[in-house]
């Protein structure tokens, strides 16, 4: 096939284009009154709500927005974000609040590409590719909270980022299960919320420097499990 985006998994033979391949993709999370009238808020964003969206990032540009937002979310907490050397078999997602990054994810394709969990939980990783699951990743997640709380949003965006993050590894990769590392802090919040699970004992990431658990999610039973949120439609 010939790829609509620079950033894509091209290598991956099933992977065709998702709804955000439209030329224009703009999904907008809900709409709502107008939220209390900060200074900031009324000269930036009159319209709360009604401007994010979320797309594929599609051009070197949107690729160092991302490295950047990355970057400067990790560094408040001390730890590194080194910049991917490759981004073979990577679809990162961002989400634009008014015109400006205020998240992304990137979802790295198992098939043909080594997974970055690989290289402090090979043997749970290994396990899962001996069970033949068609493995997804999600990593280089980061949100820039400081801007939506400067305009008083209350937003979950980290819920709306990932459970759009799953249905392009779901539909558009024809994954069947999927991988992340998260601080130990952050586990339970993926647990409820997407139905993920603890895989192996709490190991320390050499990438950023910090204690990471390995999660899990088989992707055909998170979609037809009792999560609405989750519902691939």
């Amino acid at each position: 096939m010939t790829p609509r985006f620079l950033h894509h998994a091209a290598n991956d033979t099933r992977f065709h284009a998702f709804p955000f391949a439209r030329p224009t993709p703009r999904l907008t999370l809900i709409q709502g009154m107008p939220a209390a009238p900060t200074a900031w808020a009324k000269i930036a964003h009159r319209a709360p709500f009604a401007d994010l969206e979320f797309l594929i990032a599609r051009s070197e540009a949107d690729l160092g927005a991302a490295a950047a937002l990355v970057e400067r979310c990790y560094g408040r907490r001390g730890y590194p974000a080194q910049r991917p050397e490759s981004t073979t078999g990577e679809t990162t997602l961002l989400a634009r609040w008014a015109g400006r990054l205020v998240g992304t994810v990137t979802v790295r394709c198992g098939v043909t590409q080594r997974l970055h969990a690989e290289t402090g939980f090979a043997e749970h990783v290994g396990a899962l590719r001996e069970q033949g699951c068609r493995l997804i990743e999600y990593t280089r997640f980061a949100i820039d909270r400081d801007v939506l709380s400067r305009a008083g949003q209350d937003i979950d965006l980290a819920f709306e980022l990932i459970r759009r993050a799953l249905q392009l590894g779901r539909v558009s990769l024809a994954a069947t299960d999927a991988v992340i590392e998260v601080n130990p802090r952050h586990v339970r919040y993926y647990q409820r919320a997407f139905g993920f699970r603890a895989f192996g004992a709490e190991r320390r990431c050499e990438r950023v420097g910090a204690p990471a658990q390995l999660l899990h999610l088989n992707l055909a039973a998170a979609d037809s499990a009792n999560r609405p949120g989750l519902a691939l439609h």
